[in-house]
């Protein structure tokens, strides 16, 4: 079984007997464990529309960012500061990184 990502969104077939389609969307993975759906993503393939990936090259394809948390009004959920190893504010409970900010230190011009 082999695993495919599609580069460019293209109609193709969506059963063995090409009775049906479907849109294979852009970044959509395709797990072709038959073989008239191999023979789709090698053609895919082979016209630049697809490429093959491992099962190790899918971690990047899901989103590592973390999402906030909001309660059922759609309002977003603060951090509760008693709990310093969970936070209440992103689902999973883990903030993301924060970067620092570099300044730019500026330099004089000297004058004659």
């Amino acid at each position: 079984m082999a695993t495919y990502k599609i580069l460019v969104p293209k109609p193709a077939s969506a059963n063995e007997l090409g009775t049906d389609t479907k849109l294979y969307k852009h970044d959509y993975i395709v797990n072709a464990s038959e073989g008239w759906l191999e023979n789709i993503m090698q053609s895919f393939v082979e016209n630049g529309w697809a490429i093959e990936v491992k099962a190790d090259d899918l971690s990047d394809t899901e989103t590592t960012e973390p999402v906030r948390a909001r309660d059922e009004k759609g309002h977003y959920i603060a951090d509760d500061p008693t709990t310093p190893d969970v936070n209440e504010a992103y689902k999973g409970g883990k903030a993301p990184k924060t970067t620092k900010k570099t300044t730019k230190k500026s330099t004089k011009k000297k004058t004659s």
